[in-house]
Formats: C-alpha cells, structure tokens, sequence
C-alpha cells in the first residue's frame, strides 16, 4: 500500500500532465519554466568554479565534512538547466543530509543541443576537479534522469581512458535506456502519471510512441554505452545505489543497469519503491516515500 499522501499527489499529476501525456510529450521539454536569480539559504553558502570552461556550482555547509564532496548531476531532459531552480534545492538537500559540500555541474541545457554535448561538457568539468587536486577516493556521485545518464556515461569514458574513479555513485530514476525497449515501456505505460499514456489509449496501439527518442541522440546510435548507458559493462565502477519507482514507465532502466552491475561484480544495492513515479523523491520530498528514500540515500552516503 501507498500512502493517502502518495495517491493524491499521482492523481494531481496525472491531471496536470495529461495535455502532454496525450500527445506522448516530454514534461521537461515543454513545461514552461520560469527563471529567477537563485537566493542561497542562510544555513549554506554558495560559489561558483570554472573547471576546463565548465561552470559548477558549490554549495557549502558552514563546517562541511572535510573526507568528501557530493558531485551532482541534475536530470531534465536536457532541457532544464540549473537556473531553473529546481535543482538548487535538490542541491541543498544533499548538502544538508550529507554536511558535505555539493559540486553541481552546470552544463549548457537546451532543445538543440545534441549529443555529445552534455557528455563533453560533464566529462570535462569531471577531469577538471580531479585536476585541481580531488582524487575519485574524494567523491560521491549524484545523478537522477538525464542526469544520471550522463553521470553514468562520464565514468564510462573515465574508466576507458584510466582516469580516477569517485569512491560511490547514486543513480536516482534513471533515464538510461533511449531504445525505450525495457519491459516497463508496456507494463506501466497507463501507471506513470508523468508519462503514461491517457487510460483510453490502447497499450497495443500507442506504447511504442512512450518516451521516443530524444533529440539530443541526433544520428548516434542509441544503444551506444555512452548514450544508454543501460546497455553497458560496469566492469571497474565503484559502489553504486540504484533507485527507482516501480511504476516509471523507464523502471526497467534501473533494472538493467542493477543486472550489469552484478555482472561486473560491482557492489550495489537496489532501493525500488512501490507505487513511485519518476524523481519522486526530488519533486514531493514531504511524501512518506520520498522521506524513506532520502533516508537511505544519506545512509549510503555516510557509508561511503
């Protein structure tokens, strides 16, 4: 069972999204998002470092733990950068349940931008803090959607070209898999209330058009490892936390990156939580899921 508080906010969803969801478009694409300088709260302080070109945003403790920093990978779609201020309070709450200072890579979003863009972009700024004297030992990584995606595919391309390792890594509701080919495309394709399909909407006729392509593949491949990292070798990775709804119509995402994980003998765990949509915990964190789910985001990170 789903908590009351957990059934009414899916049902406000639903309402809210169906104009896209009948149409099979992307949320973060098409949300009109309005953007305001951000106001850093009075318990944290806020920087801003360039690392080879790339801007990161820092958010810092008074007395942030000195034995690691949090990497953050912001998610939406591509589309959504940081000055959305979504994120900034994403960004705020791993700082405050880790008392760790949050690196937030601040890669240039947008509808045109095509591959390999963002990748470039956070491999750099990656290479860039190892650089100024972090050691992967240092880092914890954070990445949800997109966003964890490129985190994934950044250590790909760190693992094959022999750079440093961070020490953890926690993939929250990934989107990983652009062939939208996982089983979850068809057995959730009415329960996701972020981007089902509208229930009068055949499955049999309609569940192919879920989550097409994102125009950010352009003409690459989209089973390359670096684009759907769903379908690579982790063979080297560090300690990783999977988390997923188990109603996200890319929960099956989640699933093959936990498989190959274990493959590779990777030490991993997997949190899936009943009833849960995409980014759940980052978008309604007063849920009693989401609570839960934090929970045990600080635990792996205070374990790492």
């Amino acid at each position: 069972m789903i908590s009351l508080g957990a059934r009414f906010v899916k049902s406000a969803i639903r309402l809210f999204t169906f104009k896209y969801r009948r149409k099979q478009a992307s949320v973060s694409r098409n949300v009109r998002i309005k953007y305001r300088p951000y106001k850093c709260p009075e318990d944290l302080n806020y920087t801003e470092e360039y690392y080879n070109g790339v801007k990161v945003q820092i958010l810092s403790p008074e007395n942030p733990s000195r034995n690691k920093i949090i990497l953050h990978f912001h998610g939406g779609g591509g589309a959504i950068g940081m000055d959305g201020l979504f994120y900034h309070r994403v960004a705020e709450k791993y700082a405050r349940i880790s008392n760790t200072k949050v690196y937030s890579i601040d890669y240039r979003a947008g509808k045109e931008v095509v591959q390999p863009s963002f990748l470039d972009e956070c491999f750099l700024a990656y290479k860039g803090l190892l650089d100024s004297g972090l050691k992967g030992e240092d880092i914890v990584a954070v990445g949800d959607s997109m966003g964890a995606n490129l985190m994934l595919g950044v250590f790909l391309k760190a693992r094959d070209e022999g750079l440093d390792m961070p020490k953890a890594a926690v993939s929250v509701c990934a989107y990983a898999n652009c062939t939208a080919s996982g089983e979850s495309y068809r057995k959730n394709c009415h329960k996701d209330p972020m981007y089902a399909l509208p229930f009068y909407m055949s499955a049999d006729k309609y569940a192919d058009r879920l989550r097409r392509l994102p125009a950010y593949i352009g003409d690459c491949d989209p089973r390359d490892p670096y684009i759907s990292p769903a379908f690579a070798e982790y063979k080297g990775f560090p300690k990783m936390l999977v988390v997923v709804g188990d109603c996200e119509v890319d929960e099956s995402d989640s699933d093959m990156i936990y498989l190959r994980a274990v493959e590779a003998g990777v030490e991993v765990e997997y949190k899936k939580y009943k009833g849960m949509f995409h980014d759940f915990l980052y978008a309604v964190p007063f849920l009693k899921e989401s609570k839960q789910a934090w929970r045990d985001i600080e635990k792996f990170i205070a374990e790492a």
